[in-house]
């Protein structure tokens, strides 16, 4: 075995044993709370932290993991910070945002991207139709999800939302995404963004740790957000460092 793979294997190991430390002290709330809930709450609780721990786990290598890590709690705290200031969504702690919350991004971001890698060699065979499915996906989402929940929307105060911090953010991610863009992994990081997201608030809001101003539980408008975020974190954590391979199509 050469140094450099020895390296990287006993950097994988520590990094692995930090996120589960995350995990633990601020998802958890350490090991006693954490094994109170996992006894006390049925089977549910087991299969969430199997699943989270799988996804985390598989394919783990520090070299990409970091910098996604650090991407998603940067992003991660700008966006919790608008939101929660401008009162669009409120935590149980009255925090804005609670300060375990950045780490947890980084988390939910890593089993974003994990699952885009088991997924994304589904799509190996790339047609025209399968392209424009693609890329109507990136509308279509959205465009359903507002249109659910729109009646709660436009009792929303936006005009006091909307402000220069939101148009900062929607041109930095919307830079994040079209940069060196590859619409298939875009795509599958989108659906996985999607899919996880919406999960993790179902959860989030039906547990009663966060409440949206529009009171749903979950709103559908979120998930696709949660999305499209997934993908600028990951880009994010390829400019961070550029030699941690996230530049390239994992389908090649």
């Amino acid at each position: 075995m050469t140094p450099k793979k020895t390296w990287t294997i006993i950097g994988t190991l520590l990094a692995d044993l930090f996120f589960l430390w995350v995990i633990v002290e601020y998802a958890m709330g350490g090991w006693q709370l954490g094994l109170y809930l996992l006894t006390h709450n049925g089977i549910i609780p087991w299969l969430i932290l199997l699943g989270v721990l799988f996804l985390l786990f598989y394919r783990s290598d520090y070299r990409t993991d970091l910098p996604i890590f650090v991407a998603a709690m940067a992003l991660g705290y700008w966006g919790e910070w608008w939101g929660t200031t401008r009162g669009l969504w409120t935590y149980w702690n009255g925090q804005t945002p609670p300060a375990y919350l950045p780490p947890l991004w980084g988390i939910g971001l890593l089993t974003v991207y994990r699952s885009h890698l088991l997924l994304i060699g589904l799509s190996k065979t790339e047609t025209l139709v399968r392209r424009w499915l693609k890329v109507a996906s990136f509308v279509a989402l959205p465009g359903l999800a507002f249109a659910k929940s729109w009646p709660l929307l436009t009792h929303v105060n936006w005009a006091a939302v909307l402000d220069a911090h939101f148009w900062a953010g929607m041109l930095v991610a919307g830079g994040l995404i079209l940069y060196k863009l590859d619409l298939n992994e875009t795509f599958w990081l989108y659906l996985c963004g999607t899919v996880l997201g919406g999960i993790y608030e179902y959860l989030g809001t039906s547990w009663g740790e966060w409440h949206y101003v529009t009171g749903e539980v979950p709103p559908l408008w979120i998930a696709p957000l949660w999305g499209l975020a997934s993908v600028a974190m990951v880009k994010l954590g390829a400019l961070i460092d550029p030699s941690s391979r996230l530049w390239y199509n994992v389908s090649n």
